[in-house]
């Protein structure tokens, strides 16, 4: 075991300095008050245009009357969308319909209940037995307490309904009402992104947001459910289409997560553009 230490841990100082000097050189190659220039830039093009600590601050707020830790991106899954989220709460617009595609630990949309109270939400993801389900995000050890946990913090809203269906699903079973807020952070390669965005795209009205989560630009790597640029190629082809308008947030803005390239979309319909791709309950 000694021995075996001895060889580790050479390698281990390797590792760590080739992730500093690999932190440096992205820091000097896009520094951070450049980025985060670039992140007020966005919110002003969303309209969203009061201070972002200010939106930080109505979301601190929101996750403290839930019980969940204040904002820090390096927290679990918290990342730009939650600000992003808290920012639209914040606005005139009339969020009454949510939908959520990739419902997790149940986390967001309680958040999302909690930021827009006047509203319905609802949040798919794939049935308690599905393999997909089973054997993504390690949850094959504890699958049990993990959906115990989840449903749990659904029933805290009577406003939240979950349904257990393949996303592929929505367009085919569910008459749903034109969605004012749709969150789409289910599998992010192909095929599946893609009905997702499509599907979204078809309940959305005029006002409506549309947000996908962990947009890659680029990458070197690729696979069906978590590194893909498939969603950020769906995007550009329905803006170079004139369908929709959109915009780009850094999912979080760190010195450590500055090589990313991982990004939270913003969408809206294109001007004058009507989208009718399926038919929806009034």
């Amino acid at each position: 075991m000694k021995i075996k230490h001895l060889i580790k841990y050479p390698f281990s100082i390797l590792k760590k300095l080739f992730n500093f000097l690999k932190i440096e050189f992205y820091e000097y190659k896009n520094p951070t008050n450049k980025r985060y220039e670039s992140l007020l830039k966005t919110y002003k093009l969303c309209d969203l245009n009061k201070d972002r600590d200010y939106y930080i601050g109505i979301l601190d707020k929101t996750l403290k009357e839930l019980g969940y830790p204040i904002y820090n991106e390096s927290q679990g899954m918290y990342s730009e969308h939650l600000i992003i989220f808290a920012a639209i709460s914040e606005t005139n617009l009339k969020i009454k319909n949510i939908l959520e595609i990739g419902t997790f630990d149940g986390k967001t949309a309680t958040i999302l209940a909690k930021l827009f109270p006047n509203s319905d939400i609802k949040t798919i993801d794939l049935s308690d037995n599905d393999p997909v389900f089973i054997n993504t995000y390690a949850r094959k050890k504890n699958a049990k307490e993990f959906i115990k946990k989840r449903n749990t913090l659904l029933s805290r809203f009577k406003r939240i309904n979950f349904l257990q269906i393949n996303s592929l699903e929505l367009s085919l079973k569910n008459k749903l009402p034109k969605q004012d807020l749709i969150w789409v952070d289910g599998a992010h390669g192909y095929p599946i992104v893609v009905s997702d965005i499509t599907n979204a795209i078809g309940l959305m009205h005029q006002e409506s947001i549309l947000m996908c989560d962990d947009i890659f630009k680029r990458t070197t790597k690729y696979d069906s459910l978590y590194v893909s640029t498939a969603g950020f190629e769906t995007l550009s082809a329905f803006r170079d289409s004139n369908i929709l308008e959109t915009h780009y947030f850094s999912k979080r803005i760190g010195r450590k997560f500055n090589s990313k390239y991982k990004y939270v979309s913003f969408s809206r319909l294109s001007r004058n553009k009507k989208i009718n791709f399926f038919k929806t309950s009034s």
